[in-house]
């Protein structure tokens, strides 16, 4: 049975709750899962990480699970929720550490290893590539594509999701989920959707194409170790993407593209998924 111990911390006014599975405080990895889930989407992958002698920390992000849910959307700016992971991580004494992120959590962990590449070792991106790359490439078609991240942006999106046990934001949105009948149970909460928006909301996607678009998104090159995940039936976030954000590592960068597995392949291709994360943070510093 793993040892787990689960702490409320309160980090810039906001209590996030922290799952720390593991003893190893000298082999430490962060997950940061990303919308609509928990911490909780890591558990199989927590397993195997302690099993291989690490320390694993899963923090509910903001606005999901035990963790706050703050009503003002400028909360969950970028910025702010970066600042949230960085004073985080010092409230935990973490040491140089490992870090995984998906979706909305993958962009916390590319920012990351961008801006305080001191305090991780290696990372590995799922779903989501780096940010200049998604957000530059923004054509029509990806645009139409995630249509509803504007969609989410709009007062009345937090009724019309919650409506009918959530049949709207269960057709359109989160259609492929492996855990559907589970999050629209949490998310039929008025409280918990709008904070589940919100993220979109304090990040406006038209905000940052703008930016990308006249320049004004600039990254200096990424020196943390990093293995980019996607899986052929993610329906949001596109391969190539993917494939891309390469260019802007100068440390060692992998492309895997798994052999099944819907955008939360840690749910519906948990073997292979959990197998390649472990291998790559188990290479040797040195390697």
């Amino acid at each position: 049975m793993i040892n787990r111990i689960e702490r409320t911390l309160i980090i810039n006014g906001v209590n996030y709750y922290v799952r720390i599975s593991g003893d190893n405080s000298n082999k430490q990895v962060l997950l940061l899962h990303g919308m609509p889930d928990t911490g909780a989407i890591w558990d199989a992958l927590t397993a195997d990480l302690v099993s291989q002698g690490f320390q694993v920390i899963a923090p509910d992000m903001l606005g999901y699970g035990k963790t706050d849910k703050p009503a003002d959307p400028a909360r969950y700016e970028g910025e702010r929720v970066l600042a949230d992971l960085i004073e985080m991580m010092g409230a935990l004494e973490l040491g140089a550490c490992d870090v995984v992120g998906h979706d909305w959590g993958a962009y916390a962990s590319w920012e990351l290893v961008t801006r305080v590449s001191k305090a991780f070792k290696r990372h590995v991106a799922i779903s989501m590539s780096h940010p200049a790359v998604f957000f530059s490439n923004l054509h029509l078609g990806t645009l139409r594509d995630n249509w509803y991240m504007y969609l989410n942006t709009q007062e009345a999106a937090v009724d019309l999701y919650t409506l009918d046990n959530c049949a709207f934001f269960r057709e359109f949105i989160t259609a492929t989920h492996p855990e559907i009948d589970e999050v629209c149970e949490r998310l039929s909460d008025f409280e918990a959707m709008r904070a589940n928006l919100n993220w979109d909301c304090g990040n406006p996607l038209a905000q940052s194409y703008i930016a990308a678009r006249l320049g004004k998104l600039q990254y200096p090159k990424i020196t943390v170790p990093t293995l980019g995940l996607w899986s052929p039936g993610d329906v949001y976030l596109l391969e190539e993407h993917m494939q891309a954000s390469g260019e802007y590592l100068e440390a060692d960068w992998s492309f895997q593209r798994l052999s099944s597995g819907s955008h939360w392949c840690m749910l519906d291709n948990a073997q292979e998924t959990n197998r390649v994360i472990t291998d790559w943070l188990l290479v040797p510093d040195s390697a």
